[in-house]
């Protein structure tokens, strides 16, 4: 019985080992969250630049919010490039 406890615990450790992330691995993952973050609050800009160029059209300020959504679609295709 202690000759397996002997090559289980070692066995269980490396499984282990095995199960966890390089630090290099931990980055890019960060990294990646960070990026699809961004990516998020850049679409939450546009959909808030969108709402801001309905306002203006409906003020009859057609002009201004055709800038406005052009604005907000630049920002929808940059996030989408993420």
């Amino acid at each position: 019985m202690k000759k397996l406890a002997y090559f289980a615990v070692p066995a269980a450790f490396l499984l282990a080992l095995a199960g966890c992330d390089s630090p290099q691995d931990e980055f890019e993952e960060v990294q990646e969250e960070a990026v699809e973050a961004r990516g998020d609050v850049m679409d939450e800009q546009a959909e808030a630049l969108d709402a801001q160029a309905d306002a203006l059209e409906d003020a009859g300020m057609e002009g201004q919010a055709a800038a406005v959504e052009s604005q907000a679609e630049r920002l929808e295709d940059t996030a989408d490039q993420l």
